[in-house]
């Protein structure tokens, strides 16, 4: 009939019409789960299947089972515990991909992400892109809840975008990849000549620093990789307070607030791990990236600005760029 359960072929019976009911639910949990605790790659697929029927229309528990389903299958069941792999992602971005993503599908990606040590550069990329869409669409609802007009970057959008940076810091220092600073580049030059939120500016300037400045084993020692890049994309800290006074902040969260094994050091940034220059590759793809299009963008000023203050050796073709953006 019109708007029921798959039948039993299909492995969900317990419920018999929708919507979804909180006690349907707690069925559906019994059935999924069973006696093992544990759920199956073929139940994934068939819950994903569900989410789809549903639609919308399904009820806060049943978002909230969707997600711990789904995180229970790609983050704690797997070996070792807590790290997505890029079998787990890949699987998980089939299910995703190809049709408008549902926000308990975009809230189940959220989860993954979060809950795991290691993510894919492939997955954060993606779940970017999805950002990306809304942005480029207008059809905002599932991810930020608005739909605004297309080619305009909204502040529910920057914090979408902000969302999906933060869970999807893998373990280690937690830098920018050239995946994630890819989209964001493709962002901003789809909307560089829109009036896109002042925070959208803000945030690019933030995340592309971090990639070029902050990589994986450039600037950060063995006992400073248990810090995450929430402090760098903190909007709440001004660009103009340095890099320098950023490091320091996230050593101090690192040592002796957010993690309690790790003993302080005395002066744990040591001499010279101020980020001073960017890499000749990096500055490469930075060119790149900026001459793709005629013109700055007012994101890619911010960015430039950034870097004219932070970088002590400007390279000439940054230093042209920088006076560009002046």
């Amino acid at each position: 009939m019109p708007g029921s359960i798959p039948g039993p072929a299909d492995g969900f019976a317990t419920l018999e019409r929708l919507p979804l009911t909180p006690e349907g639910v707690r069925a559906l949990r019994r059935r999924v789960y069973g006696d093992d605790d544990a759920i199956s790659l073929v139940e994934g697929e068939m819950l994903f299947d569900l989410a789809r029927t549903v639609g919308e229309s399904g009820c806060r528990e049943w978002r909230d089972f969707f997600c711990e389903a789904i995180a229970d299958l790609l983050v704690h069941q797997v070996q070792p515990r807590g790290y997505l792999g890029e079998a787990e992602a890949a699987w998980l971005i089939a299910r995703l991909d190809g049709h408008p993503v549902l926000s308990s599908e975009f809230a189940a990606l959220i989860r993954v992400m979060e809950l795991s040590r290691s993510v894919p550069d492939r997955l954060a990329a993606f779940a970017l892109g999805l950002v990306k869409q809304v942005v480029l669409t207008g059809e905002g609802e599932a991810i930020t809840g608005l739909r605004h007009e297309p080619g305009r970057v909204t502040h529910a959008d920057v914090d979408a975008l902000r969302r999906v940076l933060f869970v999807a810091s893998s373990e280690g220092f937690g830098h920018v990849t050239r995946a994630e600073a890819n989209v964001l580049f493709d962002i901003a030059d789809a909307t560089a000549n829109a009036a896109n939120d002042p925070s959208f500016a803000d945030l690019f300037a933030r995340a592309i620093g971090n990639h070029l400045l902050a990589g994986p084993g450039r600037h950060a020692p063995t006992r400073l990789q248990v810090m995450r890049r929430e402090e760098w994309l903190d909007q709440r800290r001004t660009l103009g307070s340095g890099i320098a006074a950023t490091f320091k902040t996230m050593a101090a969260n690192a040592f002796g607030v957010r993690t309690r094994d790790v003993s302080p050091e005395p002066n744990p940034l040591g001499d010279g791990l101020t980020p001073a220059r960017v890499d000749d590759e990096e500055l490469a793809w930075l060119v790149a990236r900026i001459e793709a299009r005629p013109g700055l963008s007012a994101a890619e000023r911010a960015l430039l600005r950034f870097l004219g203050r932070e970088c002590d050796d400007l390279a000439p073709s940054l230093r042209e760029l920088v006076a560009r953006a002046a």
